[in-house]
C-alpha cells in the first residue's frame, strides 16, 4: 500500500509595489510521497529535495497578465521556510492559470555562477559548461545498489539537446494556491529504467525532467 505523506512548508517572498496598488497571492508548494513505495513495490525515502522555481507568471486566456519581477527561488526540504511565499499582483489583474519554470534558464546558466539563490554555496551549481542543477533528489531504497542503498538524481543541463529546464502551467483562479509536487512520479520513472544515480546532463536527465514537469498539480 502506498503511504502518502503530506508536508506543508513556508517560503517567504516580497515584491515591492506602490501602496494600494497590489493584492497578495499566497502560494504553497506541498511535496507528497516523500516516504512511499514505488510501482515495483520498492520502499524508498527522499532525504534531500531542492528545486529551482523561477519566472512565476499569471496567465489570462493564454496570455501573460503579470510576471513577478523576482528571479529564482530555491525550495529546500531542509528549510521549511522555503515552501511558502506571498506573491503580489497589481489590482485589476485577473488570471485563470499560473505558469512557472522548473530550473535555471540557459542565459543564466551560460554566464557562470551567480549570487543569491543561485550562489554555488547552495550546492546546486555544476560548472560553466553544464550550469545549474534544476532539481536534486536524494534518498535511500533497499533496491538501490549497496553498500549505501541510496539514489541520487541531479537533474540539470542547459545546452541542446539536453536542456532540462521545463515550463509548467496550472489552471487556477484562487488567491490562495496550493501546488502539490508528487515525488512518486519521478521515483517511478527513474527506477523503471534502473537509473539510481544521475549526475550529468543527458537522455536520462531529460526523462526525469519530463516526469518532474508532470508532477506538479493543483487540486480542484
Amino acid at each position: 500500500m502506498v503511504l502518502r505523506k503530506l508536508l506543508p512548508f513556508t517560503f517567504l517572498f516580497f515584491s515591492v509595489l506602490p501602496n494600494g496598488f497590489a493584492k497578495d497571492i499566497t502560494i504553497r508548494v506541498t511535496p507528497i510521497n516523500i516516504l512511499s513505495t514505488s510501482e515495483k513495490n520498492q520502499s524508498y525515502q527522499v532525504k534531500t529535495l531542492r528545486i529551482y522555481l523561477s519566472e512565476i507568471t499569471y496567465m489570462k486566456d493564454g496570455d501573460t497578465a503579470w510576471t513577478e519581477p523576482e528571479g529564482y527561488r530555491l525550495v529546500d526540504l531542509a528549510d521549511s521556510s522555503t515552501f511558502h511565499f506571498t506573491s503580489y499582483v497589481p489590482d485589476g489583474v485577473f488570471f485563470d492559470a499560473i505558469r512557472f519554470r522548473l530550473g535555471v534558464d540557459s542565459a543564466s546558466s551560460s554566464t557562470g555562477a551567480h549570487t543569491g539563490a543561485l550562489d554555488p554555496a547552495n550546492g546546486m551549481y555544476w560548472a560553466w559548461h553544464t550550469g545549474y542543477v534544476n532539481l536534486k533528489i536524494e534518498g535511500t531504497c533497499d533496491a538501490c545498489p549497496p553498500p549505501k542503498n541510496d539514489f541520487e538524481l541531479h537533474i540539470g543541463g542547459f545546452q541542446n539537446p539536453f536542456n532540462a529546464e521545463r515550463v509548467i502551467t496550472l489552471n487556477t483562479t484562487k488567491n490562495d494556491i496550493e501546488i502539490f509536487f508528487d515525488l512518486a512520479n519521478i521515483i517511478n520513472e527513474a527506477f523503471s529504467i534502473n537509473q539510481y544515480r544521475i549526475m550529468t546532463p543527458g537522455a536520462a536527465a531529460m526523462r526525469i525532467a519530463d516526469a518532474a514537469a508532470k508532477s506538479f498539480y493543483i487540486r480542484p
